[in-house]
């Protein structure tokens, strides 16, 4: 007789779909309903916020499945609508579902990007994994607000400044960034308040601290508006203010990498270069310098 799937992966029919995922892919799930921000004190670090939980979420590009399947095991979604351009990974995904029993409660639908969303159906999206201008040519497609999207957890893997600044151009607030090295490679998942106050749907208003910006200008309290916007984007605000041990190695790296460039250019035949680098080394010295406060 052949064994059953539970069998062939050592698992029972219920056991969580975590110890299938990369580190990266647990921390895009859990920072969906896990909003924590963390403020500076006197006393150390304190982190104030509430557990959110989701109607269902829209799994965009879900590939297996896995992060539909973990939100719904953990509760931070009622149900998951796992969303996939290519047939061959939703065959897996449902697949996936219906072996951890999870038919009832999420399903998969052939869609370019959010094309075949419908208004009303998700409070809650995750889009992982893609390139930023990628990510952000679906995201135009579709007006978040009007499909009912309260947050997302999003996470570019290329073009990541320009993908903050886009967020803020479209009016969306940053709640909480992450930094995951995983394979070699440094990946920064974003929680992102769609809905606020102005939709005028108290339901779809997450209640924030002073944003992230507003904590980087008092940090910054000698550094110029437009140079604030620059570090943040280019770094993460949140990163910056947690001064997070991995921002520090990330830094620690480029710095490295942005002055062995610098050697090999002409000053005079590649100014504009040269000079965009130079300024980088300066971001860069200035975040690090963070660190070396109490």
């Amino acid at each position: 007789m052949g064994k059953t799937q539970e069998e062939l992966h050592g698992k029972a029919p219920d056991a969580s779909v975590a110890v299938r995922m990369s580190e990266r892919l647990v921390t895009d799930a859990e920072m969906l309903g896990g909003m924590s921000f963390e403020v500076a004190s006197t006393s150390g670090t304190a982190c104030v916020g509430t557990l959110d939980k989701f109607r269902c979420v829209a799994d965009v590009g879900c590939d297996h499945g896995y992060v539909s399947i973990y939100l719904v095991q953990r509760g931070i979604a009622e149900s998951a609508i796992a969303m996939d351009v290519r047939k061959g990974p939703l065959s897996m995904a449902e697949s996936n579902i219906a072996e951890f029993g999870l038919q009832g409660k999420a399903q998969v639908r052939l869609s370019d990007g959010l094309s075949e969303l419908n208004e009303g159906e998700a409070d809650a999206l995750v889009i992982a994994g893609m390139g930023g201008k990628l990510m952000i040519s679906i995201l135009e497609k579709k007006d978040l607000r009007a499909l009912g999207i309260r947050v997302a957890v999003l996470q570019p893997q290329s073009d990541i400044p320009e993908f903050r600044q886009y967020l803020r151009d479209k009016g969306y607030v940053i709640l909480d960034e992450r930094i995951v090295y995983e394979d070699g490679k440094y990946y920064f998942p974003m929680r992102v308040q769609i809905a606020g106050p102005e939709t005028g749907d108290e339901q779809a208003a997450v209640a924030v601290p002073a944003s992230g910006l507003e904590r980087a200008r008092q940090l910054f309290s000698q550094v110029d508006d437009e140079s604030i916007l620059r570090i943040c984007n280019r770094y993460g605000e949140h990163n910056i203010l947690r001064k997070d041990p991995l921002l520090k190695d990330f830094l620690a790296h480029g710095k490295e990498v942005a002055q062995s460039i610098l050697k090999s250019l002409d000053e005079d035949a590649h100014k504009e270069r040269t000079d965009a680098i130079k300024q980088e080394i300066i971001d860069i010295d200035m975040v690090l310098a963070l660190y070396k406060q109490q």
